[in-house]
This record gives C-alpha cells, structure tokens and sequence, in this order.
C-alpha cells in the first residue's frame, strides 16, 4: 500500500478514508501486464476526449528511455493501480502522474496525469486515496536525491517565508524542509457538464487551490501525432491547480512555486512532443506571471462543495477562455460571464 494517512488531507473526511484504506490496495504497477491494464483502463476514458498520451509513449517513460537524472528538473513517471481487497483483486482504480525534481530549488512537483474510479468503486473513497497517494512518491524522491521527506503538515515557518521574499523564492524550502507540490490540470468550469464542478469539488476537500488563471495562462500541448495527421497542433487551455503539501492552508504561492507548475510540466512535455509547440504555451503562461506585482501570487480557494458554487465563477469557461487564442478555445460558444454564472447557480440550485 503506497498511501500513508498522513498524507490525507482531514478535509477529504477521514472516517470514508479509514474505510477506503481497509478496503483497497493501492500499488505501483510493476510490468508490461500491469501497464497494459492500467492504460485500457485511462485510456477508455480519457481517450475519446484526447487528454492522454499515447500508450507507446507511456510505456517508454515507464521504462525509463526518457530519463535524465542529470536534467535541472528530472523526470519520472509512475502509474498506480487500485484493486478491493475483498473482490479477488479486481481493479477499482488507476492514476498515473510525473514526479519531477529541482533540486536545486529543492523543490519536487508531482504532474497529477490522470485518475479514475471505476463506476462500481465510486463514492467508496477511493479517489481520496489516489490524490493523496502521490506525495509518497514525493517523499521518496526527496529521500533518494538526498533532500530529506519535504515538509511536515504546518511546517510552514516564518523564516522560511522571510528567506523566500528576500531571495526569489527558493530559500523557504531550505528552511522549513524541501517543498513538495502537486499539480493538476483541469477543465474550466462548464454549466452544462457538472463533472467539472464535481472533479474541482473534491480537489478543493483535498487541499488544493487554483492559480489565477490571469495570471498563469495555462494550456496543455497537443497530445496527437499531427505530423502524421497533417494538422496543425491546437493547444488545450487548462486551469492550474496546486496542493502545497504541508502549507495546504495558505492563501498564496511564491512567485517561483507558481512558476514551476508551467517549468515542471514542460519539462515532461520537451520529451513528448516538438520543442516549437511549447514556445507559444510558455510565452503566454509567463507573460500573464511577468505581469503581477510581488513575489507572492494569491491563489483561488476551491469550493468545497454546491454551498460555494457562485466561488467557481473565475473559473467557468466565460472568463478563462478568453485568455487564450480563440483557435485554441475550441468548438463551444462562449457566454457573457454573467449569464453563464446564472446557469451555473440554477444547474445546482436545490430541486
């Protein structure tokens, strides 16, 4: 079992999680077979939207053809799979994510890739444990490289925090042990699609906030060979979201922190696709940065739950494509903010 409770955080409800963990196995795939059901698996569900890579491109991270240890940032990948103890073994889950190092910033971001929960194992848990999973594997890193396990829920230190004002953001985690974040890539909020309330919801119960998406502009590259589909690549806007692990209930993010979401994710993608189509991503991500005042870049609090719906309204579809190419905002109409706010409030007003 790679989940250590500890690394849970209390707002994902720790009775459903006791249960979850007495319930479940959560494991690193070790071979081709257990690769191989793992991605049928993501692949079945997050194929038909075009939001996971190749499996031949998978399989060749997971053998390590694409490691560079010698890198700034390093990368490896990982893939989890979950099964119910009391059900022969039958898979319940899988989720796949990059463990990427800096170790000069003494800083390790876990690129949170895909996670699913197979419809007979929802609303079991079992998605706490696969968001929570992945900081052993952070913690691991960190040990292997050298930098200690990354802070301690509440070791956020006032000198770590002086340090890092005084020198751009890399001190703290000197200070008050190597800092550990989890990214995520997610969709703008639709009205007409609640899962991508449903999907911020838990991550908002699991610690994590947004980057403003002003100020990091981010968008995910073409996963597609359009080379040999002879299309022009069409980048995916996506919002940020992190988990300072440790720090959950800061309000903000160093300058730096936020910055390494768009460096720690490029540094997978420089493997996987053309340098060129990362040029336009970065130029627009860092400009948005470029432009804020200060080291510290206040972060968005995810609604927890339909209560704080109207808290989803920087984040619906209205106010963060426009920040993009309208090439790259895809098919669907957009709505003036407000009225798409409104049908948001009545897709999830009570019966």
């Amino acid at each position: 079992m790679i989940v250590e409770p500890r690394d849970v955080c209390p707002g994902e409800g720790p009775e459903k999680v006791a249960r979850a963990l007495a319930q479940f196995s959560v494991d690193e795939v070790q071979g081709d077979a257990a690769f191989d059901e793992g991605y049928r698996a993501l692949e079945a569900f997050f194929g038909p939207k075009g939001e996971i890579e190749r499996r031949e491109v998978l399989a060749a991270w997971l053998a390590g053809e694409f490691a560079d240890p010698g890198a700034p940032i390093s990368a490896t990948y990982h893939m989890l799979l979950a099964r119910s103890v009391d059900d022969d073994g039958r898979l319940a889950g899988a989720r796949d994510c990059f463990v990427t190092l800096d170790r000069a910033a003494r800083r390790c971001v876990v690129l949170l890739s895909h996670a699913l929960v197979l419809p007979d194992f929802r609303r079991t848990g079992l998605g706490a444990l696969l968001r929570a999973a992945p900081v052993a594997l952070a913690r691991r890193a960190l040990r292997d490289a050298g930098l200690g396990e990354g802070r301690s829920p509440g070791q956020a230190s006032a000198g770590g925090e002086q340090a890092e004002a005084s020198a751009g953001g890399e001190a703290q985690a000197s200070a008050a042990g190597a800092e550990i974040l989890l990214a995520a890539e997610m969709e703008a909020v639709d009205p007409d699609d609640r899962d991508t309330a449903v999907r911020l919801f838990a991550y908002g119960r699991a610690g994590f906030a947004a980057i403003p998406p002003a100020v990091l502009p981010y968008a995910q590259p073409d996963f597609r060979d359009t080379a040999a589909l002879g299309v022009t690549p069409v980048p995916v806007p996506l919002v940020a979201v992190v988990r300072q692990v440790g720090a959950e209930e800061r309000a903000d993010i160093s300058r730096a922190g936020a910055a390494s979401f768009l460096r720690h994710y490029q540094a997978v993608h420089a493997r996987e696709v053309p340098a060129g189509d990362l040029v336009p991503i970065r130029e627009r991500a860092l400009a948005g940065l470029a432009a804020l005042e200060g080291e510290r870049v206040p972060l968005l609090r995810i609604p927890r739950g339909p209560a704080e719906i109207a808290g989803l309204a920087p984040l619906l579809r209205s106010a963060v494509m426009p920040l993009f190419p309208p090439a790259w905002r895809g098919k669907a109409p957009l709505d003036a903010p407000e009225r798409e706010l409104a049908r948001l409030l009545a897709a999830w007003s009570p019966a």
